[in-house]
């Protein structure tokens, strides 16, 4: 069962994240389990890729402002975002704090549509023509012969 907890700004001690898929993050956590609840801040100039998690998020902008889905942020937007829906954020000139909460849990992060993709102009999984079985290259391998 949860317990009721109150931080105050003062009681704030941000560190450099050890773990998660948004690199240049620096975090306190408040609660790892249910809820989860931790402080996120971004530097400046910073772009977190477009993602999702497993669990419903609630986040505040507890100082500067972030750019959420092509929408600016400042301090104090609530910003509710359902499980499995896509997003990023970015930051401007200044660095942003949100407090994030997952009533459920901490859930996973689950990569966007644009990384699965990848760069088209670097297909990952793009072998050589040579590679494919002869079934498949048939008429390229008998002109070569």
């Amino acid at each position: 069962m949860a317990e009721t907890m109150i931080v105050t700004p003062d009681q704030i001690e941000m560190r450099p994240g050890t773990r998660g898929n948004i690199k240049g993050l620096t975090v306190m956590h408040v609660n790892e389990g249910v809820p989860y609840i931790t402080f996120l801040e971004s530097a400046p100039h910073h772009y977190a890729q477009v993602h999702s998690h497993s669990e419903d998020e609630v986040m505040v902008v507890v100082q500067g402002r972030m750019l959420f889905n092509g929408r600016w942020c400042d301090v104090g937007s609530l910003i509710f975002v359902p499980a499995h829906e896509e997003y990023w954020y970015s930051t401007g000139d200044e660095a942003c704090r949100v407090a994030l909460i997952r009533p459920k849990g901490r859930g996973t992060f689950e990569n966007g549509r644009e990384d699965i993709a990848g760069d088209p102009a670097k297909p990952n999984s793009a072998k050589p023509d040579s590679a494919k079985p002869d079934s498949v290259n048939g008429s390229a391998n008998d002109a070569a012969r």
